[in-house]
């Protein structure tokens, strides 16, 4: 779970991520075979807590982190409802347990519930209730406030609901609910939790997708439990002419929802959907297709009679499908040849810029970059890359010249940058510009350290040398034995020893730094984004 929750205070934020230390100090004094052992037999990890070992680890003031922990034992005791002091079963509180403990005790959780149930309520009464002030409140929503204005909707205080494109909106509350509560727990009461499920399997069915894993399904489930919020509140999908694009047959869902087995004691649902017009049942059901195929987690349509993933892009989206294929063979990267990938890497880009490029379009904004970006915050730490912005620019502009492709215009810096995100990512996976240096200092037979040789070479972003040269400007510095390194070795350089027959936590710790570093020398400091 994220400890920049959007839904936590400052001192909230602090008491979860000291909690996660507290876990993790423990975890780590462990060898390997002990962890897949306790892992296993499900055992309790930690048994008792020396603070004063965690404050000196974490370099932290014992007593402000006495304070935080003795409340930080005060929300345990909540979440098992008993007054135990015993470590054993305080800190056998699931890290997301303890994490929606603390979000749905929060004003802003208090203020999502308004913007998902609806009701008359004013932004003052809304402070009012909470005792505190607007200014406070405010300051507490920032993080929601600001993702949902970057899905393009709006927020409105009096009373408070949303604005924007329905589909938006959907897109933008299952977010806030995927972040509050993760699957943990089901958080809709008024939808049940296998009807929902069984609404989806269905819809999946129904559209010919492919049967995602657990976890996406259940995130799917989340979608159809806020959908049957908004559309018990007359809020339907609208038709809309950007949806003309997308060409696929979609089936009326509405209909099929009116009999199915699992909606016979939703009463009132089936009341709702039967005084639907045909018009919105067809916007209904087109804008659930949309939201599963090019929403934020896409889902790729199930191969059959012969027709792949690619194919069905080209049938049913062909100005899309053209787009991307063309801005691929005229970009002047040739992205698979430079990186190397296989061809199964290239295809799930080029149907990432198909899912991007639909999403665009339909909705103005590139709905899978706001989602992935707050779920994953080293994304916004990404070192820019220039030329390849300008290279995707000019691209993008050169196609919107041509007249099968000015439709994407009013969208061209939304595209661009999609785009530039996308081929930024995988070349920082495949061809990282910013390598890690690594001097291996071994006998020269190499037999005895062929294993960390191999392990090193495998990593994408590790440069690795045994030449003496190479010292110079290492970053790491791998050697085995405790010999004087000469002068002009780089002073920055980290050292570590490595062991003949290294166990499985030695090669933990190696890599741990090797990543490290190139987390260091890749991605921004936090101070640099301002």
């Amino acid at each position: 779970m994220n400890t920049n929750s959007i839904y936590l205070t400052l001192a909230e934020k602090e008491k979860y991520a000291l909690f996660l230390d507290i876990t993790n100090v423990k975890w780590d004094e462990l060898p390997v075979k002990k962890r897949i052992s306790m892992a296993r037999q499900v055992d309790y990890l930690i048994d008792d807590v020396n603070l004063k070992q965690v404050a000196a680890l974490l370099d932290r003031n014992y007593g402000s982190l006495y304070n935080m922990y003795m409340s930080m034992v005060g929300d345990l005791q909540a979440v098992l409802g008993t007054d135990t002091d015993d470590a054993r079963q305080l800190f056998k509180v699931p890290s997301d347990a303890y994490h929606f403990y603390m979000v749905k005790n929060s004003d802003v959780y208090d203020f999502v519930q308004i913007l998902l149930h609806g009701g008359n309520v004013s932004f003052q009464s809304f402070w009012e209730k909470h005792k505190s002030s607007k200014a406070t409140v405010l300051r507490h929503l920032k993080q929601v406030r600001d993702l949902i204005r970057a899905f393009n909707v709006r927020i409105a205080y009096d009373p408070i609901h949303l604005e924007g494109d329905e589909k938006a909106i959907r897109i933008a509350l299952v977010t806030l609910y995927w972040l509050a509560a993760g699957g943990h727990t089901w958080v809709f009461d008024d939808v049940d939790q296998q009807m929902a499920h069984d609404a989806f399997d269905c819809a999946v069915k129904a559209y010919q997708l492919e049967e995602p894993n657990l976890l996406t399904r259940e995130i799917g489930t989340y979608m159809i439990a806020i959908s049957y919020y908004r559309v018990m509140q007359g809020k339907i999908i609208e038709e809309d002419d950007r949806m003309s694009l997308i060409r696929y047959p979609y089936p009326d869902l509405t209909n099929t929802y009116l009999v199915a087995d699992f909606t016979e004691d939703s009463i009132n649902l089936r009341a709702t959907l039967a005084q639907l017009s045909p018009a919105q049942c067809r916007a209904e059901s087109a804008g659930l297709y949309f939201v599963m195929k090019y929403g934020p987690m896409p889902l790729k349509s199930k191969e059959q009679f012969d027709i792949t993933e690619c194919m069905v892009y080209e049938r049913y989206v062909p100005e899309v499908y053209h787009f991307v294929r063309h801005f691929l063979e005229r970009t002047p990267i040739d992205i698979q040849r430079y990186l190397k990938i296989s061809d199964k890497v290239y295809h799930e880009l080029q149907n990432a810029l198909f899912v991007v490029t639909t999403n665009i379009h339909v909705l103005g904004n590139d709905m899978t970059s706001v989602a992935s970006h707050q779920l994953m915050e080293r994304l916004k730490l990404l070192r820019p890359n220039e030329r390849l912005r300008a290279g995707v620019s000019q691209t993008v502009d050169y196609l919107l010249s041509e007249p099968e492709f000015r439709l994407f215009e009013p969208n061209r810096d939304a595209l661009v940058k999609a785009y530039y995100n996308l081929m930024r990512q995988l070349i920082q996976q495949y061809r990282p510009a910013n390598r890690v240096k690594v001097a291996l200092v071994v006998e020269q037979d190499y037999l005895g350290y062929m294993d960390v040789l191999a392990a090193l070479d495998n990593i994408q972003y590790v440069d690795v040398s045994t030449s003496d040269e190479a010292l110079r400007d290492a970053d790491l510095v791998v050697t085995t034995a405790s010999i004087t390194l000469p002068d002009y070795t780089n002073p920055e350089a980290v050292p570590f020893v490595w062991r003949l027959n290294a166990n499985s936590d030695h090669y933990a710790r190696l890599y741990g730094i090797v990543h490290e570093l190139w987390i260091q020398k890749s991605h921004l400091e936090k101070s640099e984004l301002n």
